[in-house]
């Protein structure tokens, strides 16, 4: 059953690093910028990096902090979009 859950969270995860990425696309946010704004140490964005590309899932920080990290920081990113968008 943990199994199930874990497979669950990372699947989550992986959409949700996804949905940030085309919307931090959207307002030219880099690689760097996404690790200072999910607040990933320089030591821990490499096993995320591995993570993204079907790795497993890393340890620090755990999977429902990072969740609260990547939705809040995706709504961040889709206001500032919509911003700029109306902008132009």
């Amino acid at each position: 059953m943990q199994a199930i859950n874990q497979s669950s969270a990372a699947s989550l995860l992986r959409d949700q690093f996804r949905e940030l990425h085309i919307v931090g696309t959207q307002v030219n946010l880099d690689e760097e910028r996404q690790r200072r704004l999910l607040l990933i140490s320089e030591s821990d964005w490499p096993d995320w990096s591995v993570f993204l590309r079907d790795g497993p899932l890393p340890a620090r920080p755990d999977a429902p902090v990072m969740l609260r990290r990547l939705g809040a920081a995706t709504y961040r990113l889709a206001v500032l979009a919509d911003r700029q968008a109306m902008a132009e």
